[in-house]
């Protein structure tokens, strides 16, 4: 049997909204033990992909602006990806990390904006040489 796409995917795919603040976002990252997640509208779709390098990103980009970074005004929906890749669920585990790969992502997602059936992480393709 060759594995697919959805052999190797998390099914439990957990979002957030894009009105979270970077403060909650950041406990909610710790709390579910995780580095990312997908970032749903109000009406189901996915919109974005949020990060804890979006977050370093956004430190980053305040700092050099000197600003004072204020996490409870800041969102998700400000410091997102807003470009998700998606993959059907009988694409491969070689071409889902090509497509990692080449795009320089860590996460993709299984299914469609409307229909998320899972997600794949660099961590996910990892395990399967070990």
């Amino acid at each position: 049997m060759t594995l697919q796409a959805k052999d190797i995917m998390q099914p439990e795919v957990v979002c957030v909204p894009p009105e979270m603040t970077l403060d909650q976002f950041e406990e909610f990252l710790t709390v579910q033990d995780i580095d990312g997640a997908p970032v749903q509208n109000a009406v189901g779709e996915i919109v974005g992909i949020a990060s804890k390098t979006d977050v370093i990103r956004a430190l980053r980009f305040q700092e050099r602006d000197r600003l004072k970074l204020d996490g409870v005004n800041i969102t998700v929906g400000d410091i997102m990806t807003d470009e998700v890749v998606f993959v059907p669920p009988d694409l491969s585990p070689r071409e889902v990390a090509e497509l990692m790969i080449e795009r320089r992502i860590h996460r993709v997602l299984v299914g469609d904006k409307r229909c998320v059936r899972g997600i794949i992480t660099a961590f996910d393709l990892l395990r399967l040489v070990r």
